[in-house]
Order: C-alpha cells, then structure tokens, then sequence
C-alpha cells in the first residue's frame, strides 16, 4: 500500500543532536530503499518538515515505521494519504531501486509544487471518458518537457496528486487552469518543496514514459 506521509518539524528545535539526528534519519530511510519501501522524498520549501511516499503492507506497518523514525519526537504534526499507482504512470508507484548519492551527480536545480487535486468526476458527465484520456495526454507533454516529476492516484478516488518541475507559482496557476478536468476540481492545495540534499534522485522529472502493461 502507498502512503503520502505529510511531516510538519522544525529542525532549529534540534539543538545539539541536529547532526546525529539527521543522520540516523537519513539511515534509517537508505533502509527502506533498499527494501524497496521508499517512493519518494522532499523537504519542504519552507524549512518546516518533509513529504515522503512509502509502500507498506498495512495501515499498522506504517505507523510502527512513523514512530521508529528518529526525528518523531519532534514531529508536531504528521498527515497520512493512502495513494494508488496512476494507471497511465505506473513506474511512479514502485520502490526505488537504488540510491543516488548526493555526490555522485549535479544536485538538481528543481523549483517543485506537489499540487493535491480533489475532483468530482460527475461534474464531467458523459465526457468523462475523453476528459480523462485528454488530461492523460496533457501529463505526457509535461513528461517529455521534463516537468513531470511523480503523480498518483488518492486511493479514495476523489482526486490526484501530482509533483510537478515549473519555475513559480504562477506557472502552476496557467498549468492546472489548463488541465481538461480543471472544471471538475472542487479543491486544490499547492505545496512548493525542495529537493531532499540525501536523495536528490527524487526531484529529478521523469525521463520516459513506462507505458501501463
């Protein structure tokens, strides 16, 4: 099962331990990539926690996996969305299956928003179906503009959640304002993020397009 997992902290509450913390952390985390738990992650923009994408069993392990992090006790707030795979990008929904160093190339220079869409899909009526294909095809231009970075499906149904590489603000506005299913959405939350400084593989757009089987 996938699990957007939203961490509110602030790393000035850290003191001393700040260094050793992060470290165990970051351990911690090259543990679950190398069990092909670890999605994704990023720090938010703001400097007040980070955003991760874990694939787990059950409700249960992820919970026991949230409480055995070494920075928990200085969560203040933790936010949990179940998520599916996106049926036209499967690949965003696997496990990583290696761990880029930070050292071993360029960090990138990515400005990211993780845009949360609620939708109400009736609203769409009977051109459902070629909204959903046309707003398919409106993702794959952004892959090949590089500018993809991950989307997924909330397991609930009632919308989308994408990470996407655009300069600003305002450029997320004009993307999502021409997505075919904008008139549909009921609710958009935009997060900007940064790329996390022990796994820059994470904020890099996607390179191809794995077609679903």
């Amino acid at each position: 099962m996938l699990f957007l997992v939203d961490v509110t902290f602030n790393f000035s509450t850290l003191g001393d331990k700040a260094q050793e913390l992060v470290k165990a952390e970051w351990k911690v985390e090259e543990e679950l990539l190398d069990k092909r738990q670890f999605v994704g992650i990023w720090r938010k923009a703001n400097g007040m926690g980070t955003m991760f994408i874990l694939d787990v069993p059950n409700h249960e392990a992820l919970g026991n996996q949230v409480r055995a992090m070494p920075l928990y006790p200085f969560f203040t707030g933790v936010a949990i969305t179940p998520l599916i795979g996106h049926p036209n990008f499967p690949q965003f929904a696997r496990g990583a299956s290696f761990h880029e160093k930070p050292d071993s190339k360029p960090k990138p220079d990515s400005i990211l928003h993780m845009v949360d869409v609620r939708i109400e899909y009736a609203r769409a009526g009977d051109k459902l179906p070629d909204l959903v294909q046309a707003e398919w095809r409106a993702s794959e231009n952004m892959l090949a503009k590089g500018q993809l970075v991950g989307i997924w499906r909330r397991s609930n149904a009632l919308g989308t959640i994408v990470l996407w590489n655009l300069p600003d603000g305002d450029a997320v506005s004009a993307q999502l304002r021409a997505l075919p299913l904008y008139p549909c959405f009921t609710d958009i939350n935009v997060i900007p993020l940064a790329p996390h400084p022990n796994f820059p593989q994470f904020a890099r757009p996607a390179e191809t397009h794995e077609k679903p089987a």
